[in-house]
Parts: C-alpha cells; sequence; structure tokens
C-alpha cells in the first residue's frame, strides 16, 4: 500500500528504526518511512539505497532526487550520470527563469499513476489535471498514493480501476528494476500468487480503507482464501530477510 506524506505511522517514530523498518516490510510504499530511513541508516550504500526509493515514490520532488544523486557520488565519486544529473539540476536553478534548450537525457522512469489512469481510460487528462491542483493542508501533491485516495473520495474511480492501474505501475517498476520490492510483488515473484490475484486483493484492501478497516495485504490474501496464513508468514520472514540483508541487519 502506498501511504499519505506525512505518513500517521511514522510521524511520532521518525527516529525509531525497528517501527520504521516493519512498517516497510509490511509492505508499505512510504516516502515518510525511507525520508527517516535515510537519515539513521550509518552506511552510505544504505542511505543512498533509501533515498533511491524515496526518490521513485516522489520522482517530481528535487531535492530528494538531488540529496539522492549525493548520496550516490558519496559510495561511487566516479559515476559520471550522477554527477551530470546534479549539474544539470544545479544549473537549472540558476536558471529557473529560462526554458533550456538542452540537458543531458534524465533515466528511465516509471510512468507515473495518473498518466496510467488517463492511458487506461479511468480518468479523463481533464479530471488529472483537476485532482493535481488539489492540495491538503496546504501541501501540494507529491504521491501517487494521495492522488488516488483524492480519486476514490471524489468519486471519480473505483477501487478497482485504482487497484489495477496500481499493478499496471508496480510491473513497469519491476521491468524497469527501480521500485522499491514490497510483499505483494515478492509473493508475485515466488510463484505463490498471481498478478490478477494481487490486483484483486489490492482492490479489497482499497474499499475496506474506505470504510474505515485497514488490514495488511497477507490478511486480505488470506480472508479471499488466495493463500494460506501459514505461506503468508513464511513469505513475510523471506522477504524481510533478503529485503534487510541490503542493509546489514
Amino acid at each position: 500500500m502506498l501511504c499519505t506524506f506525512p505518513c500517521p505511522t511514522v510521524v511520532h517514530e521518525r527516529d525509531n528504526i525497528a517501527v520504521l523498518r516493519t512498517h516497510l516490510v509490511e509492505g508499505h510504499q512510504c516516502l515518510d518511512a525511507w525520508l527517516s530511513m535515510s537519515r539513521l541508516v550509518t552506511e552510505p550504500h544504505q542511505r543512498r539505497d533509501c533515498l533511491e526509493r524515496a526518490s521513485v515514490l516522489a520522482p517530481a520532488d528535487q531535492d530528494i532526487l538531488e540529496s539522492y544523486l549525493d548520496a550516490v557520488l558519496v559510495v561511487e565519486p566516479t559515476n559520471k550520470a550522477a554527477q551530470d544529473r546534479l549539474n544539470e539540476i544545479h544549473t537549472m536553478r540558476l536558471l529557473s527563469e529560462v526554458k533550456p534548450t538542452h540537458f543531458h537525457t534524465p533515466p528511465q522512469q516509471a510512468k507515473l499513476l495518473g498518466d496510467i489512469l488517463v492511458e487506461t481510460g479511468a480518468i479523463t487528462p481533464a479530471e488529472l489535471r483537476e485532482v493535481l491542483r488539489a492540495q491538503n493542508n496546504g501541501t501540494p501533491i507529491t504521491t501517487d498514493r494521495r492522488m488516488g485516495q483524492l480519486l476514490l473520495r471524489q468519486g471519480l474511480i473505483t477501487p478497482s480501476k485504482l487497484a489495477h492501474a496500481l499493478i499496471v505501475q508496480q510491473q513497469e517498476r519491476s521491468r524497469l528494476r527501480i521500485a522499491p520490492q514490497v510483499l505483494g510483488e515478492f509473493l508475485v515473484e515466488q510463484g505463490h500468487i498471481t498478478p490478477e490475484q494481487l490486483e484483486l486483493a489490492l482492490a479489497e484492501q482499497l474499499r475496506l480503507d474506505q470504510k474505515g478497516h485497514r488490514l495488511s495485504l497477507g490478511q486480505i490474501l488470506v480472508r479471499l482464501k488466495v493463500i494460506s496464513a501459514a505461506v503468508v508468514e513464511r513469505a513475510v520472514n523471506e522477504h524481510q530477510r533478503v529485503f534487510w540483508a541490503k542493509y546489514g541487519y
């Protein structure tokens, strides 16, 4: 599940790495948690990985991208692509009033959720522009999750259509190898469930969220009798082991 920003789970636990880790392992794609983790980890490569995942969740945030590129250069000081991209950002800031005629091609990125919804006919371009103008507590929308929530709240989209768009987005991120791997993706990769079953579970999770009933993806899958609780528990443990091995835990 994609979290709001700021995330209610993280807001009082920003310095508790155990809570942040559990929140992410449970399958939450949480910008707030990744940013907090990036401040807490001690190894340069861990900070780079955290900021990489944050930049995927907020691709329009230039400050996060700049922090990520800085972290890349700490680990890989000879990374010319990262240095060029960082120089580009600095130049664009200096020339903020001038439209540049040429810059290096930015790294390939997965499509944003709004673009996928328009392409699949779930919403119109006008509806996308309207929801992108919406603000929450004075903070512009910068995450797909907040946009999805607004679309649901305004009745412009159904949980099923949003779940389908999320699956399309996750599959593209997996193909490009730029997405943080969450439990649902891990279950699909391991052959425990199909993408169609994951889509069904996400739609049910979104419907329950609308009613104020928050269940984890694993609970939803068991409830739908797609997978057993024992398989979910083993998958969670294996996913956690593989996931956090990258961070030295």
